[in-house]
């Protein structure tokens, strides 16, 4: 026996043929109708569900059974939950548990669901949300005294309440008459039908969720589809960001929506500005809470970044770093002239403690480095430090100056001719894409404008190969652009222009050492200082390996390290962090142990004030440099290269204490200010004049929540987002690779809907790094520079020593 309408007119009700029941059906499907004609089709069916016998009697009498078929159960959303039994007449069998019901229709389902006792046994395996969701449905309409003939009258439940009563005969087929494939899986009241506000009372998980899952992966397409337009449809009335789909709260905000039921009311907009703001406001609190309790044990740095906003204003934002993680502690307008940077830098200083401070790192500017100075030495209980970062931003920005490097300024504006016009054409970047670097791109932004420089240039090099098929392949033969000037001038470079492919492989193996050591001092996996100062060491040798060790080679990129490390990367902390790493002191190949020990022996001045301790420190000292104590241990010597620095401090430190606290304090300090946040609109908009004082109060803890959720989640995750150079979230760092430019453009082909979005990432770090180590040089033709004698004289315009300031 089968639940639906029978094709034998003896079991219709008298008067109510069934092809009136599947046209009205239909007209509700097709189209939205008008209020009146709602009013009438809501009348035909209340008249059938009228001439029905809900007590289920025999068909012999022209009735119809009170077992619903597919359609009517899309009316009531507890049939998401539960199937018709086609082995008995009026059953119901319930999808989470198995348990069959006999009788009483959707109602006694549903205490079957919310566990009330009486009627049914309770389900045990129907889930908690779902479980409170049913029983608060029963509960409300026994408290407005609804019923189910009371609904009738025009209330938006009416259909789903009548599910139940929906006719259905012996011998017909469920899926005969549904109300189409859309509705087979939704739950509409009778207004969501119309167009108007659904009730919120009607909204559950269809029956496809259940059965795969709250994740939805097994739900109907066109369920996910609408659920996709709905969010799209607010993201863009709203403004959201594209790149606010990355985030790592994104997802976990829509399984909480759907954990609490899809009538869920999101938060309006006083609850976002008054007390969830001030919720996430103390969780942040108690999380940086944990953070400054590391403070008193591995010390800290206080980070100062500075910037000059649109309007020439200038903005300092304060973070404060430790081995557990970074946080945002406050952002400050210094666009007056008045403006006492010395007060401002004191205040954080006490804020935070002196005596949990390290080191105090800020660019290069003259008036941060005296200010800190002054401060260094009314504490002394820390260092003024550069940011490693920019000072290596720095060195390759001189290498792409076209008035010292004019070699290296030529081939990157090829290198930029290239990938403007692939990214400038759709069809071309899906050709690339797609059939010849696997879902590569060229450009990969970096953490600074010129090393995005240099690593796009890696990145044309390691394509080099696939560059070529391309523009030698039918389908670009075939093309326009193969035919086009642009395009031909392009081929060209690819193709033809052997000088050029010579210099990009030169300027590769000069940068690459450089642009691993800003992966260094960027990375998130261990403190660097204990690394820093061997790093830049071994890139200068590993450059001058690379031009094989001809001084008219390597010499001009060499002393603009020199020049750089010299009058700004240059801090006792670095070199003290070299001492103290013993992997690194230790080794045969480390030859700059008295450089180290210099370094130390100012750190120790600058951060121990008690000359007892100071005393203490230069005894221990020599227990470390000759290996004796627990430094000797033959586990400690194998563990020299294999722990981390801190941690090989904290297992056999234990003999030397004042020793111990100071290495572990400096090793557990970072070298630059990367993690800091590069779109200052928001903090421009925060110190605007136009604020009123309690709105920009306000603002100030969306900051201090925003900035603080992102550098904690900086911490945790490791892995990386699909880049997609085009996009405006990196047009900072790529601007010059990917921007429009007239002369380059084929107006026949800007159209982006037909770019997919790139989809392969580099599987380590080293992937995107091309080293580039053969023996073979560039040719000589290719340098601007004689390579005629092996020696390297620089002339005074041309000297780093001389423009390095």
């Amino acid at each position: 026996m089968s639940s639906g309408f029978s094709p034998d007119s003896s079991q219709l009700p008298p008067g109510f043929p069934l092809s009136d029941l599947a046209h009205q059906i239909c007209r509700l499907e097709e189209r939205a109708p008008k209020e009146e004609a709602g009013d009438e089709l809501y009348h035909d069916l209340l008249m059938a569900d009228d001439r029905t016998d809900i007590g289920g009697a025999s068909s012999n009498g022209g009735t119809f059974m009170a077992s619903p078929p597919a359609s009517s159960r899309t009316l009531d959303p507890a049939w998401a939950h539960a199937k018709v039994d086609p082995s008995s007449r009026n059953g119901i069998i319930c999808l989470h548990c198995g348990k069959k019901i006999g009788g009483g229709g959707i109602t006694r389902f549903k205490h079957h669901l919310a566990g009330i006792p009486g009627q049914v046994e309770s389900c045990k395996k129907v889930p908690n949300d779902l479980k409170r969701q049913i029983k608060k449905q029963i509960d409300d309409k026994g408290r407005t005294g609804e019923s189910r003939h009371e609904t009738r009258t025009g209330q938006s439940s009416l259909l789903e309440e009548s599910s139940d009563a929906i006719f259905s005969t012996e011998g017909g087929s469920p899926s005969q008459f549904r109300l189409s494939r859309k509705r087979r899986t939704g739950y509409s009241s009778l207004e969501a039908i119309r167009g108007s506000e659904p009730s919120s009372g009607g909204l559950m998980a269809s029956e496809d969720m259940v059965q795969h899952g709250m994740d939805g992966a097994g739900a109907p397409h066109d369920l996910l589809h609408d659920a996709r337009i709905a969010m799209a449809r607010w993201w863009y009335d709203a403004d959201v960001p594209f790149s606010a789909a990355k985030s790592p709260f994104y997802q976990p905000m829509l399984q909480a929506i759907a954990a609490a039921g899809l009538g869920f009311k999101g938060p309006s907009y006083h609850d976002l500005r008054e007390p969830l703001l001030k919720h996430i406001v103390e969780d942040i609190r108690e999380y940086l809470h944990d953070l400054k309790r590391e403070w008193s044990i591995h010390g800290c740095s206080i980070i100062a970044d500075g910037q000059k906003g649109h309007g020439e204003g200038s903005i300092i934002n304060f973070l404060v770093y430790c081995p557990r993680g970074t946080m945002f502690l406050k952002s400050v307008d210094t666009s007056t002239e008045k403006t006492d940077l010395l007060g401002i830098f004191d205040q954080v200083i006490r804020e935070i403690g002196p005596e949990n401070i390290v080191q105090f790192i800020t660019d290069i500017d003259a008036r941060y480095k005296a200010t800190v100075k002054i401060l260094e030495e009314r504490y002394r209980t820390f260092v003024w430090s550069p940011c490693a970062a920019r000072c290596i931003d720095l060195m390759l920005e001189n290498f792409a100056d076209p008035r010292y490097f004019p070699m290296i300024n030529e081939t990157l504006g090829k290198a930029r001719k290239i990938t403007k016009f692939i990214y400038n054409h759709a069809w071309v970047l899906s050709l690339m894409r797609k059939e010849f670097t696997n879902g590569r791109d060229l450009c990969r932004p970096a953490i600074s404008r010129f090393a995005t420089h240099f690593l796009t240039l890696q990145c044309i090099v390691k394509f080099e190969t696939e560059l070529r098929q391309m523009v030698t392949s039918n389908k670009w033969l075939k093309s326009t652009y193969a035919k086009g000037g642009i395009g031909k001038d392009v081929a060209a470079i690819i193709l033809k222009d052997v000088d050029f492919w010579a210099q990009c492989k030169h300027v590769v193996k000069v940068t690459e050492p450089l642009l691993r050591v800003l992966r260094l001092v960027d990375s998130n996996d261990k403190p660097s200082m204990g690394y820093l100062y061997e790093a830049m060491e071994k890139a200068k040798e590993s450059i001058r390996k690379r031009m094989m060790h001809k001084a008219c080679l390597y010499g001009p990129y060499v002393r603009v390290i020199d020049a750089r490390m010299e009058k700004q990367l240059h801090s006792p902390l670095h070199a003290a962090g070299c001492f103290f790493n013993p992997g690194i002191y230790f080794s045969p190949s480390f030859t700059m142990q008295s450089y180290a020990f210099r370094g130390l022996i100012k750190t120790i001045a600058s951060l121990v004030h008690d000359d007892e301790v100071q005393d203490k420190i230069f005894l221990q000292l020599e227990e470390y440099k000759k290996s004796t104590g627990d430094f000797g241990l033959p586990i400690a010597i194998r563990q020299r290269e294999k722990l981390n620095p801190v941690a090989w401090w904290d297992n056999f430190g234990n003999g030397t204490l004042e020793l111990q606290r100071l290495a572990v304090r400096v090793l557990s300090q970072c070298c630059s200010a990367t993690g800091c946040e590069r779109n200052w609109d928001v903090f421009e908009y925060l110190h605007s004049k136009n604020l009123s004082r309690l709105e920009r109060s306000r603002i100030s803890d969306v900051v201090f929540v925003r900035y603080n959720l992102k550098l904690r989640e900086r911490n945790l995750r490791k892995l990386k987002d699909a880049i997609d150079p085009i996009s405006v979230e990196h047009i900072d760092v790529l601007e010059e690779w990917v921007s429009e430019e007239p002369s380059l453009l084929c107006r026949d082909d800007l159209n982006w809907e037909s770019v997919d979005a790139p989809f392969a990432e580099p599987t380590s770090d080293n992937e995107e790094l091309v080293a580039i180590d053969g023996d073979e040089e560039a040719p000589m033709a290719a340098l601007s520079w004689s390579a005629a004698d092996d020696a390297y004289f620089p002339q005074p315009d041309q000297d780093p020593y001389l423009y390095v300031t």
